[in-house]
């Protein structure tokens, strides 16, 4: 898809390329053409305050050039999530482990990057902390950002998968596990086997453009997850389950 962005100086244009290929992976090209779906604009008054834009309306100002660029960096996530042609995103944490992936959906604040850290630390090959990005054909392509570790003010640190002794995961492989799963504090992992059917329904939810390619999205699950082993239950302790998990696997 095509996101054009457009500031009211070189400076603010080229901060926002900066944060745009941090917030991608470097995964983009520069077009020639004034040709875009999307569209980012990104202004400042004389006080510093920041404004941001998108399609033509304000939706957000900051005098914290960091925060500011921070939500500019999710915000272009989310609108080529919702609206890639060719590929399905879904809000989970991946792993690779014996060349299947275990994909994680879940929402924010259940504990998904914490598992997915487990899992890395003992063997497994880091794909996403956020994304599961599914092609046509179901297979799932890594999304390797540095894993977001909130500590115990629950601010948020871009973590490298290197520094806890992690390898990243380069193919594009077939699903082999879902896991549903929420950090619960005295959650105990007694999983429930789902149907494909049952699993799908679990997924949508977690689906980012179900509003917006629902029938290309509903084929790409269907495919993703019909060989899949489907399971579903509350945890506790993610250093212990990682290794049962990995054992069961």
């Amino acid at each position: 898809m095509r996101v054009k962005l457009e500031a009211t100086s070189p400076e603010l244009l080229r901060d926002a390329e900066q944060i745009a290929r941090k917030a991608l992976l470097d995964r983009l090209r520069i077009l020639e053409t004034k040709e875009a779906e999307h569209t980012f604009g990104f202004a400042s008054d004389e006080s510093g305050t920041l404004f941001l834009f998108q399609n033509g309306e304000q939706i957000s100002f900051d005098s914290f050039r960091t925060r500011f660029f921070k939500f500019f960096n999710s915000m272009l996530r989310i609108v080529v999530a919702e609206h890639a042609r060719d590929c399905v995103f879904i809000h989970a944490g991946v792993v690779a482990w014996k060349g299947k992936a275990i994909v994680i959906p879940a929402n924010s604040f259940q504990g998904k990057t914490t598992l997915v850290a487990e899992l890395v630390k003992n063997g497994a090959e880091y794909y996403s902390d956020e994304y599961a990005v599914l092609d046509e054909k179901g297979l799932v392509h890594p999304f390797p950002r540095d894993l977001s570790v909130r500590d115990d003010r629950f601010v948020e640190n871009d973590v490298p998968v290197a520094d806890i002794g992690g390898k990243t995961g380069f193919d594009a492989i077939p699903i082999g596990a879902v896991l549903l799963t929420e950090y619960a504090e005295k959650g105990e992992w007694k999983p429930q086997q789902l149907t494909v059917g049952q699993g799908i329904m679990e997924i949508i939810p977690h689906t980012i453009p179900r509003n917006f390619n629902t029938k290309f999205s509903l084929k790409v699950l269907n495919t993703a997850v019909s060989d899949a082993i489907i399971l579903k239950s509350p945890r506790g302790d993610a250093r212990e389950l990682a290794v049962k998990l990995l054992s069961l696997f």
